[in-house]
């Protein structure tokens, strides 16, 4: 039958061999212990949110590279002449942003960069920086939904999820709040 435990039946022992018990039959187990579902669930849980940890550091860190990147680009593109309105159409960004990258980036010299090339630049990096930062939010959400999913499940606690995760408990009771409830 399927899912039935093997068993085996050994052979009866006798004074001789070394059990101390005379003609005692005995039974050996011989198969795997089943898995709990629960720990098997636990352990995917944790396994997925220490991976979705690492990518979203990966991903964070690619988004810092570029928008410091961007901000480089915009303050030189200032520096040589392009009008901020124009910066600000091209990478989306509020002039006020624009003018306080060029401002921090203190006293640069103009690199002779037609106006066209800079704004070509910058709007490649601008849509370079929007698609890294809707990939981490896409697996922000991924792990707000196996959070969720995990509490409400109650196979790990707050503290085994906050360890897997990064975050603070706290934080994931509060970005888990309701997510089980809405349908997709």
């Amino acid at each position: 039958m399927p899912g039935r435990e093997t068993q085996e039946r050994t052979l009866p022992r006798t004074a001789g061999s070394g059990t101390g018990k005379s003609g005692v039959a005995a039974y050996r187990y011989r198969g795997a212990p089943t898995p709990d579902p629960a720990t098997a669930h636990a352990q995917q849980a944790l396994a997925s949110l220490a991976q979705l940890r690492m990518t979203i550091a990966l991903r964070s860190s690619r988004v810092r590279a570029l928008t410091a990147e961007l901000g480089d680009c915009v303050a030189q593109a200032v520096c040589d002449g392009v009008k901020v309105a124009t910066l600000a159409q091209a990478t989306g960004v509020p002039a006020a942003s624009i003018r306080s990258a060029a401002v921090a980036r203190g006293e640069l010299y103009p690199s002779g960069q037609t106006r066209s090339d800079h704004l070509h630049l910058i709007a490649g990096l601008a849509l370079e920086l929007a698609a890294a930062e809707g990939a981490r939010s896409a697996l922000e959400e991924e792990r707000t939904q196996i959070l969720a999913l995990a509490r409400k499940s109650r196979v790990l606690d707050d503290y085994q999820l906050a360890g897997a995760s990064g975050l603070k408990s706290d934080e994931i009771r509060k970005m888990t709040r309701g997510v089980g409830l809405r349908v997709a």
